[in-house]
């Protein structure tokens, strides 16, 4: 952990708002409702409007009025706003797949100029000037706590981009990985001539480029952006933690059209933070579930990130505001969940371009939603605690999800299937998604906890009893042996339907799967379909977008498709087992949420020795969720449902709630609220 507290505050300027003269009202008001610290957004397109000639008068009169205030503060560049000389001197427009312009221009969270190439080198020499001559200038101030590198880093859109530079990069780190082109045609079975002219993809029918460009462009690439944002820092600043943070995570990226792959991004800076890519509103079941993945889903790339964006609803004019219950429910789901710092999007509503009337803990005028006391008293609580909560770390799952970049980004190309000639493409099944998604759902109805690591992530696998492969359609044999010896050793794996599909060249698998010697295994035949159901228990469930046969050696027929075929495979290894399934297991739970087949889940998870949450009655809407300390473990708990609901505890430390009362070891929530029990355990427990 970087910071002894928990970091707790709020975004409060992006030029040009707010205005000067709100500026030292509001950053008083901010001790009354509990925030410690406030960011700032440096604009490279304001604070260098003609090359070489900076204006920080903004920022030193803010970080003035910290000072002045005993605020801390997070200094966050925002150089996607770029300067007008980026385009008209440098060059830096970005280029379309067909050779238009992607042009600059304003909106809301980029006003003026959004967005220059970055592996244009220019652009980055002259944009790594500006953060080297922003970190000169602040590195001795007191007051910062922090830097945050780039705003929602990401790829976005599709095209971005295919300059020249940009296709000189590609072939770069293509050459980089393969060594040379005959290496490169021979894996992928292509006709390249040479890594300076390497084609890019100009549509996403042929896969293996789709799948080198998008994960060069949304990994390698953006690892870089970052990379030299953080250098230049740290030229000056060798003392203060430098950060980033995403604005779709890997685990919620809907297309091919917003891309970052978290694992490998994250590398580049100290730790890492995410917006929220799901609904903000929590009023019902489904969307509770989304917020608590994600920050389980973070955590596994993280356990020191921040989440760095908390909505207190869009507004817009058209969209709602939170009700406090929304808002109470996001933050201590957000400490319950790890997350290491707390930073509102944003003080005031916002009053300029696209987002007008967007977010704000405080309307444009300066006064308080509603939502701002939830805030408040989530903060006395915070406060009060915060030994407790910055000392403990989620306690760890018995189950994994194992999550791999390549599959999920095989995914969507997989449904670009039936388009056109372009990059144009409809309809996603958002497979890979709605499956770890649709098993997190599963696991937490069946009141089971989980946790998310990286596929990579191998030395971890012995930390758990049962890992959930969704989707897993590219197998690594690097991985293999690991996941072996984790079973072989007792671990079971539930590996969901087209695992094993295709080989690291994006080929389909002609032939056994690569997972021997844990099982012997072909993919015998797989359609997509709309709809069809299989018997579970005895009842009849519906299972959707596909159905895959397997054939597999040594194996037990768990459950059948109607046409007699094998749905649900068990092979034993060792002391442990495997479970191949061709029903999509993750993605029909997200559907449908059969509770049949929860049950049938629940039951393999129990046969493998996987305990059940003490307090959970998630699917009557009461759930938890816990932290350890040295000496302590912190239970907190959501009552989402209509009634009151009781707990008893003993050796109770501490306590907080939304609502509720406390007497005589029992935590007593009323309908719609949410508490916390700090109680003392054996240090011994892990």
């Amino acid at each position: 952990m970087f910071f002894p507290k928990i970091v707790y505050g709020t975004q409060y300027y992006r030029s040009p708002t707010p205005l000067p003269d709100e500026w030292e009202g509001d950053i008083a008001k901010m001790e009354e409702f509990g925030m410690d610290a406030f960011q700032i957004r440096i604009n490279w397109r304001w604070n260098e409007k003609r090359e070489n000639e900076y204006d920080f008068s903004d920022i030193d009169g803010l970080l003035e009025l910290a000072h002045k205030n005993g605020r801390k503060v997070v200094m966050k560049f925002l150089l996607e706003c770029a300067p007008q000389y980026i385009y008209d001197k440098y060059n830096g427009t970005r280029i379309g797949p067909r050779g238009e312009k992607i042009r600059g221009g304003s909106h809301g969270a980029f006003y003026g100029g959004w967005r220059p190439c970055f592996t244009n080198p220019d652009v980055q020499r002259r944009a790594k000037a500006f953060v080297e001559r922003v970190a000169e200038r602040y590195a001795d101030n007191p007051d910062i706590i922090l830097w945050n590198t780039w705003n929602e880093i990401r790829n976005k859109p599709f095209e971005d981009c295919f300059c020249p530079h940009c296709r000189k990069a590609f072939g770069n780190h293509l050459k980089e990985r393969f060594g040379t082109i005959e290496k490169l045609n021979e894996f992928y079975g292509t006709a390249e001539d040479d890594f300076d002219t390497i084609a890019l993809p100009s549509t996403p029918h042929g896969y293996w480029d789709t799948f080198e460009f998008k994960k060069f462009k949304g990994g390698k690439e953006l690892y870089n952006y970052l990379k030299f944002v953080y250098d230049g820092i740290k030229k000056y600043d060798k003392r203060r933690p430098i950060m980033a943070h995403v604005g779709v995570t890997s685990a919620f990226q809907p297309s091919l059209d917003d891309v970052c792959d978290d694992h490998t991004v994250s590398k580049a800076v100290d730790f890492w933070g995410t917006s929220i890519p799901c609904d903000c509103a929590m009023d019902t079941h489904e969307k509770r579930m989304d917020f608590a993945m994600l920050m389980d889903a973070v955590r596994g790339v993280d356990e020191n990130f921040f989440l760095h964006e908390i909505y207190p609803g869009l507004g817009m004019f058209c969209m709602p505001y939170d009700t406090p219950f929304d808002m109470s429910y996001k933050l201590y789901s957000a400490i319950a969940g790890g997350a290491r710092g707390l930073i509102y999007w944003q003080y005031r509503a916002e009053r300029i371009g696209y987002e007008s009337d967007c977010a704000g803990l405080f309307r444009v005028d300066g006064s308080p939603r509603p939502v701002a006391f939830a805030a408040q008293s989530f903060a006395e609580n915070l406060h009060k605690d915060m030994n407790y909560f910055a000392g403990a770390k989620v306690a760890k799952a018995q189950v994994a999800i194992v999550f791999d970049f390549n599959s999920s980004l095989i995914s969507a190309i997989d449904d670009t299937i039936g388009a056109d000639f372009s990059f144009e493409f409809k309809g996603y099944r958002f497979y890979y998604q709605r499956s770890h998604s649709g098993m997190y759902r599963l696991l937490q109805d069946a009141d089971i906890a989980v946790d998310y690591i990286g596929v990579n992530d191998v030395e971890k696998f012995k930390d758990y009893k049962l890992l959930y492969f969704p989707y897993h359609t590219m197998l690594n044999p690097e991985m293999v042996p690991h996941l072996e010896k984790f079973i072989r050793e007792g671990g079971a794996a539930i590996c969901d339907e087209g695992f094993g599909l295709r080989t690291m060249n994006t080929w389909m698998q002609p032939y056994d799967i690569d997972c021997k010697p844990i099982m012997t295994a072909r993919l015998f035949e797989r359609r997509y379909i709309n709809q069809d159901t299989i018997s579970v228990n005895g009842k009849e469930i519906s299972f959707t977008p596909a159905k895959t046969i397997y054939k597999v050696e040594d194996a037990e027929t768990l459950l059948s498709f109607n046409d007699g075929s094998p749905a649900l495979s068990e092979v034993k290894h060792g002391e442990g087992r495997v479970y191949l399934s061709g029903l999509p297991i993750g993605y029909s739970y997200h559907k449908y949420q059969s509770k049949e087949l929860m049950s049938y889940i629940k039951t393999i998870c129990t046969d493998q020795g996987v305990m059940q949450n003490q307090y959970s009655e998630c699917l009557s809407d009461v759930t938890e969720k816990r932290m350890i300390g040295d000496g302590y473990e912190i239970i907190f708990l959501f009552n989402s449902s209509e009634a009151e609901k009781s707990f008893k505890f003993d050796d109770v430390i501490s306590y907080g709630f939304t609502s509720g009362s406390f007497e005589g070891g029992k935590l007593c929530l009323p309908a719609k609220t949410m508490g916390y029990v700090i109680k003392k355990i054996d240090r011994n427990i892990k």
